[in-house]
C-alpha cells in the first residue's frame, strides 16, 4: 500500500481496475436494502467522476421506481378490494326481513312471534331463510336448503374488521 500511496502514477492501473470492480459490484447490488445510495456516495472518494456512478445510479433510481410504483398499486387494489367488499356487505344490511306472526322457523316449527306479540331472536340467511338462534347449527349453512353461504359470512365478517 505505502507504495500505491507514494507513487500512484505506477499503480495507475490497477486503481482503475479496483474502481471498476467496485462499481460493478455497486450496479450488481443496487437496490440492496443495506445498501442505501446516499450513504453510498457519501462513502466514495471525492475523486470519481459522477458520470462512472451512471449505471448504478440509474438502476437505483429504477429499482426505487419500481418500488414505489408496485406499493401504490398494492394499496390501490387493496382499496378497491375493501370498497367492494364493503358495497357487498352494505347492500346485504339493506335487505329487509319481514316476520309476521304467520312465519315460522323450519327446524322446530314454531312461530316467530308468540302469543303476547313478542318476537323472538332470529338468524336470516341471504336467500330469505329465518331460523330461531337457538336452532341454527351453522350460521353458514341454511337448515332448510342446505346451501353454503360460507363465502359470504367471511366476506361480510371481514369488511366489519379483523375476524375474531
Amino acid at each position: 500500500r505505502a507504495g500505491a500511496e507514494q507513487r500512484p502514477a505506477e499503480y495507475r492501473k490497477v486503481a482503475a481496475e479496483y474502481k471498476d470492480a467496485a462499481l460493478a459490484l455497486l450496479t450488481g447490488y443496487a437496490g440492496h436494502p443495506d445498501l442505501l445510495p446516499h450513504d453510498v456516495i457519501a462513502m466514495l472518494p471525492n475523486d470519481w467522476p459522477l458520470a462512472g456512478l451512471a449505471p448504478y445510479l440509474a438502476k437505483c433510481a429504477r429499482l426505487c421506481l419500481h418500488q414505489r410504483r408496485s406499493a401504490m398499486l398494492e394499496e390501490s387494489l387493496s382499496s378497491m378490494a375493501y370498497l367492494k367488499t364493503f358495497s357487498a356487505w352494505a347492500q346485504e344490511r339493506m335487505r329487509k326481513v319481514t316476520i309476521t306472526n304467520e312465519r315460522a322457523c323450519p327446524v322446530c316449527n314454531r312461530r316467530f312471534v308468540d302469543k303476547d306479540a313478542v318476537s323472538k331472536a332470529f338468524a336470516a340467511y341471504p336467500n330469505g331463510t329465518c331460523v330461531h338462534l337457538q336452532c341454527k347449527e351453522d350460521l353458514s349453512v341454511c337448515p332448510k336448503t342446505g346451501r353454503s353461504f360460507a363465502d359470504n359470512v367471511s366476506v361480510y365478517c371481514s369488511a366489519l374488521g379483523p375476524p375474531g
